[in-house]
């Protein structure tokens, strides 16, 4: 119960000192540090891969013989691209872009009945501005440089990986039970993907590096309307089944 509590006071603690932040900076401030955030700091080399790998689903979507483009599709594979790309430079910008793709990804799953998915992404999509408060938090509270717009990744430790282990696998068993238990034709399978994500998300936004281990996967849907198959890079969330 004392740590419990403590942990609140220290939750109270730190968001008073964000807002105290960036009331301090002001909203021009804010706008500036959103800018540099996405412009400013990267490379050449770093330009170029970003621009090489966000151009993949615009050089997909136009060279396809269709009478019509999938907008949708296009942005949730265009921002979930993108999003990976802000993460590996350590960039809190990278949860705008995985609030859209989780948004646009919550629809389509929704229109499309996979409702596992609709749970899966909505956890996502509601993790992301708790990503973004934890990671400026760890900015201004911990490491003490708040006007820096990079995030120093952690390291898991021997505990840590028998922790996040333990949980993926509760996770991977538990969800199979439940799957199991409404007839599901493969139910551990699928359960796989919901402990992996809900674990990399975990440890995305608690900034630790072996996120990526969780994996990253393109994901297929295919559209109601017209039968179009809408290919969708959902990045940001770990991995994800692939849905045919």
């Amino acid at each position: 119960m004392k740590k419990i509590t403590e942990k609140i006071t220290r939750f109270i603690e730190n968001f008073k000192n964000v807002h105290a932040e960036a009331r301090k900076i002001g909203f021009a401030g804010v706008m500036r540090l959103i800018w540099e955030d996405l412009f400013v700091g990267r490379s050449l080399f770093q330009w170029l891969y970003l621009i090489a790998l966000s151009s993949v689903p615009l050089i997909l979507e136009f060279t396809q013989n269709t009478e019509s483009h999938d907008w949708i599709g296009l942005l949730a594979s265009w921002t979930g691209i993108v999003c990976v790309i802000l993460v590996a430079e350590g960039r809190a910008s990278n949860y705008l872009f995985g609030a859209i793709n989780s948004a646009i990804y919550l629809l389509l799953a929704m229109n499309a009945t996979f409702y596992g998915e609709v749970l899966t992404t909505v956890y996502f999509f509601v993790m992301q501005p708790i990503g973004l408060y934890t990671w400026l938090s760890n900015r201004i509270n911990e490491q003490g440089r708040p006007e820096e717009s990079h995030f120093e990744a952690k390291k898991l430790g021997l505990i840590d990986w028998l922790k996040y282990l333990a949980l993926t696998a509760i996770i991977w068993i538990g969800m199979g039970l439940a799957y199991q238990s409404i007839s599901s034709a493969r139910p551990f399978r699928d359960s796989v993907t919901d402990a992996t994500n809900g674990v990399g998300q975990l440890l995305m936004t608690r900034l630790y590096r072996e996120q990526w281990i969780s994996g990253l996967q393109p994901i297929s849907l295919v559209s109601t309307s017209g039968g179009v198959k809408t290919s969708i890079f959902k990045g940001c969330t770990g991995s994800t089944p692939s849905i045919v």
